[in-house]
């Protein structure tokens, strides 16, 4: 046997290894996500579901309506979206509290759900990086009073109602409301990639198209949950502590200058490079005040503050080659601070890395900021899509919000898989 045989052969066996150990460990409850085709013909024609995403900044209900046909297809008619801050983990104090943010949004609910449908309507709550992060005994006492509150509704609301959302589901949820929405279910090579930045975590989903990515990717990436009633092959990782707000608080740290006292009267101040030298503010994160301010040093603006965000982000991001070459949507502050640099309207757009890059730096050198963490959160962001990612700066990024009048969050993947 010669050697480019031996090579075929060896990458023959790695590749079947791989796939045999995915199928027996990572094929999980995912499998049972219904899209466009429900088998079960006594669904109702009209069908409603209610998902609420506990996020780490605030609490959004997602109230979809469904029609499904007598054959079994299901039609997703119209979503109503609203959000109370701040999340769940802001009550940890008071869990009663928290109960109530979800009360009030439970309220609008009945008002969009006909009465005749409410005991057949779904509920359910996934808490995602902001409870993730918590103690188990604290985030377990704030989904305790959510579950009193769904079990007093007029909802049907499940055991397993009000859960933690893994870093995996989140992903995969994402990615699968968005190639649903573009059409790009049925062929998953043509379909696209999500990038998702939450306050707590972000996450990197798509469907591989090419060996090396099943090859090099660490196993526990690679998924094989049921789409459109296949096997897909998806690539998803969650890397908690890299959402906006966790990695704002790590770089303010990691930029502060340590000549001025760090706490003072029991509140710690942040001397940073990422903030213009005359800003100051203080800033709530975590149930803590902190005071933010600029260095009076002068040393603000984009390159000091990159060097900052590369140091914290260090090597944790895994680089899959294959990004570059597929078509990337990104999503959540992504499109935040896209919108608050100007680059993009309430509609979103189409915009390269470099032009996102070239925006951040302008809003760096400007003497008059328009907003004290803007220049920190787009070099963050700078740092995650080139350092981390390894994105080149002509790469084309598509920044949405919203398809058709429908938000853009994994919100859409759970409800498909709650209408079982």
């Amino acid at each position: 046997m010669d050697d480019q045989h031996k090579i075929k052969w060896t990458l023959y066996v790695a590749l079947t290894s791989l796939f045999l150990f995915i199928t027996v460990s990572e094929v999980r409850h995912f499998t049972s996500l219904r899209t466009i085709f429900i088998s079960e013909t006594h669904l109702p024609l009209q069908k409603y579901v209610i998902v609420f995403d506990g996020g780490s900044t605030g609490t959004r209900i997602h109230v979809f309506s469904f029609a499904t046909s007598l054959s079994g297809h299901l039609t997703l008619k119209s979503e109503y979206f609203e959000e109370v801050k701040p999340g769940l983990s802001g009550y940890v104090n008071n869990p009663h509290e928290a109960a109530n943010s979800v009360i009030q949004l439970l309220e609008k609910a009945k008002t969009l759900v006909p009465l005749d449908k409410w005991s057949e309507t779904p509920v359910a709550l996934k808490a995602t990086a902001g409870l993730r992060l918590l103690p188990d005994t604290v985030s377990n006492s704030l989904l305790e009073e959510v579950y009193k509150a769904f079990d007093n509704s007029p909802f049907h609301s499940s055991d397993d109602c009000v859960t933690i959302l893994s870093g995996e589901d989140e992903g995969l949820y994402a990615w699968y409301t968005l190639n649903f929405l573009l059409g790009r279910l049925n062929d998953a090579n043509h379909s696209v990639a999500s990038l998702d930045l939450g306050g707590g975590s972000t996450q990197i989903t798509f469907s591989p198209a090419t060996l090396d990515t099943l090859i090099f990717s660490p196993k526990d990436y690679i998924l094989l949950p049921q789409v459109q009633n296949r096997t897909t092959t998806i690539y998803t990782h969650s890397y908690l502590g890299l959402g906006l707000m966790s990695a704002r608080h790590s770089i303010l740290q990691f930029s502060t200058d340590r000549s001025v006292p760090l706490e003072n009267n029991g509140t710690v101040t942040f001397s940073s490079s990422c903030i213009h030298p005359h800003d100051k503010t203080v800033w709530k994160h975590d149930l803590k005040e902190y005071i933010v301010m600029g260095r009076k040093s002068g040393k603000y603006g984009f390159k000091n503050c990159y060097y900052k965000a590369v140091e914290f982000l260090g090597n944790a991001v895994h680089r899959p080659e294959e990004l570059m070459k597929r078509e990337i949507y990104v999503l959540s502050y992504y499109f935040d601070r896209a919108f608050d640099l100007g680059i993009i309207g309430k509609e979103g757009g189409i915009r390269t890395v470099d032009e996102f890059v070239n925006s951040c730096k302008h809003s760096c050198s400007s003497k008059q900021p328009k907003e004290i963490f803007l220049c920190l959160d787009c070099t963050y962001i700078t740092a995650l899509m080139k350092h981390g990612l390894g994105l080149d700066g002509k790469k084309e990024l598509r920044f949405a919000k919203q398809i058709d009048g429908i938000e853009t969050s994994w919100g859409l993947g759970a409800a498909f898989n709650m209408l079982r």
